[in-house]
């Protein structure tokens, strides 16, 4: 009998003996076939026959991977209003041919742009700049990277300075949105910062007369991290006649109009003072207002900056005047009353005048100001408070005739207090809306009273007295108002019967008049009820005990 020998082989086909390595495996749409092959041979090894199988297909799915790099990424400004440019690179570490969503958040809100960075130098070229933003990659094969330079539009504010972003940008697998890798770019901004800019400019006279010399002051301080450098000022002289001009720091020239102060370079912490000395034509009629600013010219960073200061005008002859009188300076209330006060505020001046009000107090106190329409001296329903009429912070009297008065209460509810004779300390104050250099004030002391109560029990005999068993003790309950307020309203004396021990009926009594025990004891407990307490008196209650 023969006996043959069967071997069984598995081949595999197809091509993965020849597939590199991926970040994600094999490539997809490689096909994996595999089938069986039976080789028979016979006992002395020599070979009968061969017999193959079917055969089996895998075709490997795709994986979906990103990786961006560097993961994170930063950077310094030496001004606002830049753009920042971070260079990133979007592996597609799959293993099939992918498109990758692009986005981000700024943590400030700032424009952040995508651009195609397709000599992989880095920079936004300006072919790639003029091909637009985009919004996804182009297609990239497996393994392969698409590189792309993310924009950081930092916007024109010098109040930046100093200030973060937080921005990360994000590529997203189109074909498995949930596969993502991200960079997180952090932008800070160094640059000047002429905070007081809009405050700088001053006039030493806002009223000057025809003939007379204004100067204007302006003083410009760099707030910023970094220096302001080529910093210039100049003043178109409009209306006025100049006279001279000073410098703290640099050069001007006075030669033509306008005049210009070339400063040079404002450091970092650094400020910078120069002066202008005009004069009023004599023509000029009372009146007229002339107005001035500063224009100023700087470089931070590579950009060039202009800028305007404050305007300050001046009014030709105008003479304002206010005047302010309280028809009291103190007063003394409880708290939830109202505290009053009757206010003549005049026109001094020489022109019809918007007048303010305002009020500063140290408790503070919350006023109100009411017109007295009909100047009877009573709150009444003609009556009303005032308004802001002109724009300007607070409240105002509205259009206040040459010579004229005009009378207003100042009210305030009184606010509940810890302290007995807490005094407030108000202020008020009527400014001349055509010069806020014409004002003046008036004080009020409002002092807070409430009742102060003490009380005391004393027992006789004296504690420190042993009493027997059936001895009489006497208690006396001592209370006193000692503040400035009186209590109106009825208020109760209470003391608990002591144990052991025993009330005497008939020994409550309420200073020196006997109480009647139904309405002096209840539940073993002496509770003797009053009609109130003025300031600056004191009572007694009084009962007995007998020891068990």
């Amino acid at each position: 009998m023969n006996t043959l020998k069967v071997i069984v082989a598995l081949l595999i086909t197809g091509m993965l003996s020849a597939v590199p390595l991926y970040g994600a495996g094999t490539p997809a749409g490689t096909v994996i076939a595999s089938r069986a092959k039976v080789t028979f041979t016979d006992a002395l090894g020599a070979n009968a026959d061969s017999t193959f199988s079917n055969i089996v297909s895998v075709t490997v799915a795709q994986v979906a991977a990103v990786n961006v790099t560097p993961p994170n990424g930063a950077v310094t400004t030496s001004t606002d209003s830049v753009n920042v440019d971070y260079a990133l690179a979007v592996l597609n570490s799959g293993n099939g041919t992918d498109k990758f969503t692009l986005s981000r958040i700024s943590s400030k809100g700032w424009t952040v742009l995508f651009y195609k960075d397709a000599n992989g130098n880095g920079i936004i070229d300006p072919a790639e700049l003029a091909a637009g933003a985009i919004a996804a990659t182009d297609s990239v094969k497996e393994d392969s990277t698409f590189r792309v330079v993310v924009r950081v539009v930092v916007p024109r504010n010098p109040a930046l300075n100093n200030q973060t972003d937080s921005t990360t940008a994000t590529a997203a697998s189109q074909f498995n949105i949930s596969k993502s890798s991200g960079s997180l770019l952090t932008t800070t901004v160094h640059t000047v910062n002429f905070s007081n800019i809009g405050s700088g400019l001053t006039v030493d006279n806002a009223t000057p007369s025809p003939g007379q010399n204004v100067t204007y002051t302006f003083t410009l301080t760099n707030n910023g991290a970094v220096p302001a450098t080529g910093v210039s000022f100049s003043d178109l002289v409009s209306g006025f006649t100049y006279v001279s001009a000073t410098t703290s720091q640099g050069t001007f020239n006075s030669t033509g109009n306008p005049v210009v102060w070339t400063v040079g370079t404002i450091p970092s912490g650094g400020s910078v003072t120069v002066t202008i000395t005009l004069n009023v034509p004599i023509a000029a009629i009372t009146g007229t207002v002339l107005n001035n600013l500063f224009n100023v010219t700087y470089t931070a960073g590579g950009n060039t900056f202009n800028s305007s200061s404050n305007s300050r005008s001046i009014t030709v002859g105008a003479s304002y005047g206010v005047s302010l009188l309280s028809d009291s300076s103190s007063s003394s209330r409880e708290p939830g009353d109202s505290a009053k006060y009757y206010l003549t505020v005049k026109n001094s001046g020489a022109f019809k005048d918007v007048i303010e009000l305002s009020a500063v107090s140290s408790e503070p106190l919350a006023w109100t100001f009411i017109r007295d329409v009909n100047n009877n001296r009573v709150i009444d329903a003609a009556d009303a408070p005032l308004t802001n009429t002109n724009g300007k912070a607070g409240v105002d009297v509205d259009s206040v005739a040459i010579g004229d008065s005009v009378h207003v209460f100042a009210v305030a509810i009184v606010p509940m207090v810890a302290i007995d004779q807490t005094m407030d300390n108000t202020t008020f104050t009527a400014t001349s809306s055509g010069t806020a250099l014409k004002f003046q004030n008036a004080a009020a002391a409002t002092t807070t009273n409430i009742p102060v109560v003490n009380v005391a029990i004393s027992v006789s005999p004296l504690p420190s007295q042993p009493q027997p068993p059936g001895g009489v003790l006497t208690y006396t309950i001592a209370y006193s108002n000692n503040g400035h307020a009186d209590i109106d309203t009825s208020y109760i004396v209470t003391a608990r019967i002591p144990d052991s021990t025993a009330y005497i009926p008939g020994s409550a009594k309420l200073g020196t008049l006997s109480l009647p025990d139904s309405t002096a004891i209840r539940n073993g407990i002496v509770s003797i009820k009053t009609a109130g307490l003025r300031q600056s008196t004191a009572g007694t209650v009084e009962f007995k005990v007998k020891i068990k």
